[in-house]
């Protein structure tokens, strides 16, 4: 691939942006694998984490319409930290309470989902504004590899602590969650310190009214999106827990895809050009179907690890790919009508979001008469939505260089 035109270095404020968003994805594992591991340990009932997640994601969207009539009024820098804090609240009751109903369980998703959406609405917000001009693909592929660093590092040290503490596994998970809270805390108090005016209007419609092409085409892509991640989150969480064991294996397999992943990702990931995003989607696919079609004919511990390394390989790449198309189609779309960025927003989260849910629906259903197949066979079907993507990326591309019609 042809190198990309070289770029200014990054500003202060998307420095503070980077290392609060490096605090924010050092703490998530804390808050997404491990919250589900614990949600595993207090009942192995895999329906309870499908609807712990689908009250996330449904959350979700209530938290960007509350950002919405909250924006107007607060500043972005309070919105931030308010949503930061609460998302780091919540999993740490859910340890020290323990729940054990499906409808607690299901609410305290809710309830996480809902500061999930006024932190993410504030950092689509700022992140769009930061990085307008020639360098957001390399913002976004330094965001990438600090994600991927952190996300093998994290659960790797978090998966050892907890198998360290089996004894104590209760108050080890509240050390945990507090520890997280901090960081949390903390990724706030950064983006306090930045100065951003990220353009906000208030929204009167709850969704785009007359979308052109090219935004249906970028609904689809989220819905498809929100779909797969879903699917893959659940299915492959459950895949560790029911094949290999507990919290240290969890941790330890998640953290055993190598490094390389985020040297790759600032090395080539700064060199993806535009009409490379179909192949990287279509490498993803091959990568990830290939060994998912693997674990489901072996069906071991082996084969389980050969499926996190492909997943780990490309993965980082599928999402730099994946938010470099939004953040160019709500930049489009917005100059095209002169409309409400944080509409657009709002209108992507709400799909992104519906995929999930979904997706997470359909994994309860066939969970629930199907068990072992469900797990067994379930990613190999998933992977197939790498298709519909590509196609959406392909007309996307093409249209790019055209006026968006209605």
């Amino acid at each position: 691939m042809s190198e990309m035109p070289a770029t200014e270095p990054l500003s202060k404020n998307e420095r503070r942006l980077l290392f609060s968003f490096l605090l924010f994805v050092l703490a998530m594992p804390v808050f997404s694998t491990f919250t589900n591991t614990f949600l595993w340990r207090h009942s192995h009932d895999a329906v309870q984490l499908g609807l712990y997640n689908i009250g996330i994601y449904a959350g979700v969207p209530f938290g960007f319409l509350l950002s919405s009539m909250l924006l107007h009024r607060w500043k972005y820098k309070r919105m931030f930290f308010i949503g930061s804090v609460l998302q780091g609240m919540v999993p740490l009751v859910m340890t020290v309470w323990a729940p054990s109903s499906t409808v607690a369980i299901a609410a305290l998703g809710i309830l996480f989902g809902i500061p999930m959406g006024l932190y993410w609405s504030v950092r689509n917000l700022v992140t769009l504004r930061v990085t307008e001009g020639r360098h957001r693909l390399s913002f976004l592929s330094v965001e990438s590899a600090q994600t991927t660093a952190a996300g093998i590092v994290a659960p790797f040290f978090i998966g050892l602590y907890l198998a360290s503490n089996v004894a104590h596994i209760g108050t080890a998970y509240v050390s945990l969650m507090s520890v997280g809270l901090a960081l949390l805390t903390l990724s706030g108090i950064l983006v306090a310190a930045t100065d951003v005016d990220p353009l906000y209007q208030k929204i009167s419609t709850a969704f785009v009214s007359n979308p052109s092409a090219l935004w249906k085409r970028q609904r689809w892509l989220e819905f498809i999106g929100g779909m797969m991640t879903a699917s893959e989150s659940v299915l492959s969480l459950l895949m560790i827990l029911t094949l290999i064991g507990s919290e240290g294996a969890v941790g330890i397999t998640k953290s055993g895809v190598a490094m390389l992943a985020a040297v790759a990702m600032v090395v080539v990931g700064r060199k993806i050009p535009e009409r490379s995003y179909v192949r990287v989607i279509l490498l993803s696919f091959a990568l990830i179907w290939g060994s998912s079609a693997l674990f489901a004919v072996g069906f071991d511990a082996v084969t389980a690890v050969i499926y996190f390394a492909a997943f780990g390989t490309i993965a980082s790449f599928r999402n730099v790919v994946s938010m470099s198309v939004m953040f160019r189609s709500v930049d489009a779309e917005v100059a095209r009508t002169d409309g409400n960025r944080f509409l657009y927003l709002f209108d992507r989260e709400s799909f992104l979001n519906f995929g999930r849910v979904v997706a997470l629906t359909l994994f309860i259903l066939c969970y629930s008469f199907a068990q072992t197949a469900t797990i067994r066979y379930g990613l190999v079907l998933v992977t197939l939505l790498h298709a519909p993507m590509a196609y959406l990326l392909g007309t996307m591309s093409t249209r790019s260089n055209e006026t968006p019609s209605p």
